[in-house]
């Protein structure tokens, strides 16, 4: 017995069997370090937290021999800006223009709300009649204007319809007119054609009566026929 408990290695060593009080969790000790009292998630013992901790590889066991091979940085050049065209200065001008609606809303087919009543009925209404009397004479303003210009307009097309049947009436006269001297000159025209074959016939003639003249014996014989001065 006293030679085993010499040879007995002491407790904590390696490959000791006997395990002392620190190797093993104390009870209770290990459950209230885990989860204290005014947590609700657990918590590892500070003993186990050390053991997974020396079970975690290295970065560098964790190496892969892929990561040894030198990388190539890949550069991203962002496009130029295209130059932007001015925009129109009316829609700039109309998009500076706040949204608002109208007092009664339920004329755009906007639900309303309670509050929305409520305005109506704050409103006032000899304020509102005035505002549309205030309207209403503005478009009849507006009404008149139109229709005095209007009036003008009809006025000076009437003149102008006057002038040009005017000119109408005097282009018709001058067209008459220039028509009669188109036929006298279609006659003069027909005169000079008829004047024209009666020369060519007295042409004609004028050798066969001369020979006929020469036919006849001296006493009986003409005087020579002279048409120059007919020509």
């Amino acid at each position: 017995m006293g030679s085993d408990q010499s040879t007995q290695l002491p407790a904590g060593a390696p490959g000791s069997s006997i395990k002392s009080q620190r190797d093993e969790d104390i009870p209770y000790t290990s459950y209230s370090i885990s989860k204290p009292i005014d947590s609700d998630s657990p918590r590892l013992s500070p003993r186990s937290s050390t053991n997974l901790s020396k079970q975690k590889p290295t970065p560098k066991d964790s190496k892969d021999p892929k990561d040894l091979n030198p990388k190539h940085d890949i550069v991203v050049v962002a496009g130029g800006q295209s130059p932007e065209k001015d925009p129109d200065p009316e829609l700039t001008k109309l998009n500076t223009i706040p949204v608002f609606y109208p007092i009664m809303k339920g004329s755009l087919n906007i639900p309303t709300s309670s509050r929305d009543l409520d305005l109506l009925d704050k409103m006032d209404h000899q304020q509102l009649l005035q505002l549309c009397v205030r309207y209403q004479e503005h478009l009849r303003q507006l009404a008149d204007a139109v229709a005095f210009d209007q009036n003008a307009l009809c006025v000076r097309i009437k003149e102008i319809d006057c002038a040009i049947t005017m000119l109408l009436n005097l282009m018709q006269e001058r067209q008459k007119k220039y028509h009669k001297y188109a036929d006298q000159f279609q006659r003069v025209s027909e005169t000079l054609s008829v004047l024209n074959k009666v020369k060519d016939s007295i042409d004609g003639i004028v050798p066969k009566i001369e020979t006929l003249n020469e036919m006849l014996p001296s006493e009986h014989r003409l005087e020579p026929l002279e048409l120059q001065d007919v020509k």
